[in-house]
């Protein structure tokens, strides 16, 4: 069960990944471009560890850094995802900054409020409405703010979410990697 978990999980990242591809100008090629490229990618490192588990035992410490590596690197993916979403648009640097640090934010509120779900009874319900609360912050963001960037709200909304779910993905993943012991 773990391994199917495990498989389901990775297929899940390369899809996100891929999911990039959509911000090409010919959605269709970027995206199956991108998984065609991460899928070599991922088959050529998983290719790697298994040629080279089988003669030499790996460090664990080397493991650990390894993850805590990959981690930051998928939670810097998520961190800058929205600007990459919304690059069609050609926002100016403040706006973007602004992103920036709110995605930022909005990534540790979320770690924080994850933490709050996962302990006491009285904690988790406070958990979920922050859960709820942050999860309403970027649809308002594109109906105030996108809105005047996009022909219609549905596109404006189309985008955020597009964006709120790949950091939701990447940094979920980062943080699973940085914390991970083993």
């Amino acid at each position: 069960m773990k391994k199917i978990i495990n498989v389901l999980g990775w297929i899940v990242l390369l899809l996100a990944f891929a999911a990039l591809g959509l911000n090409a100008d010919d959605k269709l090629f970027g995206f199956f471009l991108y998984l065609v490229i991460f899928a070599i990618i991922f088959g050529l490192v998983y290719w790697y560890i298994k040629k080279h588990h089988r003669r030499t035992e790996i460090d664990s410490q080397k493991i650990i850094l390894l993850h805590k590596i990959l981690g930051i690197i998928l939670l810097l993916v998520a961190v800058f995802s929205p600007a990459i979403a919304l690059g069609k648009i050609h926002l100016p640097f403040l706006p973007n900054l602004l992103i920036f640090i709110t995605t930022a934010v909005l990534i540790a509120a979320g770690v924080v409020t994850v933490t709050m779900i996962n302990s006491e009874k009285t904690k988790k319900i406070f958990g979920y409405i922050i859960l709820v609360i942050l999860s309403a912050v970027p649809a308002f963001f594109a109906t105030t703010y996108l809105d005047q960037f996009f022909p219609n709200t549905y596109n404006a909304l189309g985008t955020a979410y597009w964006a709120v779910v790949s950091v939701a993905i990447f940094s979920w993943w980062g943080f699973s990697l940085y914390s991970k012991k083993e």
